[in-house]
């Protein structure tokens, strides 16, 4: 189940994406992800307060800790990714993201946050570099050269590592037994936000702002407040170096979905975007492991520290 729910996110997602692609320009786009992410907060409190005030106000595992760690990553996340795109192209900055995103999870491991990759682990991020930089360059055209590329690539690969480290994280609130839905309800603040913040400093999201309102809401509950909730119900039930892998997909499912409903088919992206998804069912096969039972605190701290956020297994 928690694994067909990111595949559902994964599919959802994708097919949104490639059937709004050309029809928003920056502004737009950030005006939708921005309403998407206030409608995962609203809807998601609504629902937490309702089910707290069911359960008759029933205590909740300690967390706070943990979810302000989400709540920065969110940000800082997709801070990185949105100013890369200032250098790089949408295509080539989700590739690459989402290329690093089973290596990163094997370097935190070795750092101490999170477990540890196993062998199949490691062969398998490394494995998908190779097909998802490929398919990134090859959805890429228009990237700038020299430093605007190499700080773009910089950024875009910190939005790569702070993607999984919201998996580690996600793994850690999904074993101290936190729902998922309060989860959702926490996690977008800063994100929203931020990115409030961004549209603000780029002009606004334009004199029909309030006209499209309705239109944006529906779309972004659609593409961002969904698939985030699938998501996060599955990554919190889910290795995350499994979660990762499984994510790599998304940039070439894109595309596939671009081409379906927009035309411009190309054959060696397609069959580029065939090798990466063949590759990462593979190692998706090959790094399925249980995450383990929903941490009890009266046995003591493990992974994260629900305070701080930071890790106290270094193993």
């Amino acid at each position: 189940m928690p694994v067909l729910c990111i595949i559902g996110a994964v599919l959802l997602q994708a097919a949104a994406y490639g059937w709004l692609s050309g029809r928003y320009d920056t502004s737009g786009s950030l005006y939708l992800t921005c309403s998407g992410f206030a409608l995962a907060a609203l809807i998601f409190n609504v629902v937490h307060l309702a089910r707290r005030r069911i359960d008759g106000g029933e205590r909740q595992q300690p967390a706070a800790g943990l979810l302000l760690a989400m709540n920065v990553v969110t940000a800082v996340t997709f801070l990185g990714f949105y100013v890369s795109l200032a250098w790089i192209p949408s295509a080539l900055a989700s590739g690459v993201e989402a290329a690093v995103g089973p290596l990163a999870v094997a370097l935190l491991g070795l750092a101490g946050y999170g477990r540890r990759a196993t062998a199949k682990g490691w062969l398998a991020s490394a494995a998908l570099i190779v097909p998802g930089a490929a398919v990134a360059v090859s959805l890429g055209d228009g990237a700038t050269s020299g430093n605007g590329l190499l700080l773009g690539l910089i950024l875009v690969v910190v939005a790569g590592f702070g993607a999984s480290a919201l998996a580690v994280i996600s793994a850690e609130l999904g074993r101290r037994g936190v729902d998922p839905v309060r989860t959702t309800a926490h996690r977008f603040h800063l994100t929203y936000l931020a990115g409030g913040a961004l549209l603000a400093v780029e002009g606004g999201p334009g004199p029909r702002w309030l006209a499209e309102l309705p239109v944006m809401l529906i779309t972004g509950l659609t593409a961002v407040t969904v698939p985030l909730f699938l998501l996060q119900f599955g990554i919190q039930r889910t290795d995350p170096m499994l979660a990762m892998v499984l994510l790599t997909t998304v940039p070439g499912l894109t595309y596939l979905a671009e081409t379906a409903f927009h035309g411009g088919f190309d054959g060696l992206t397609f069959a580029l975007v065939g090798c990466l998804v063949v590759a990462a069912t593979w190692a998706a096969l090959g790094t399925a492991r249980p995450t383990g039972k929903p941490h009890d605190p009266a046995l003591g701290s493990g992974g994260l520290d629900e305070k701080t956020g930071d890790s106290s297994v270094r193993a």
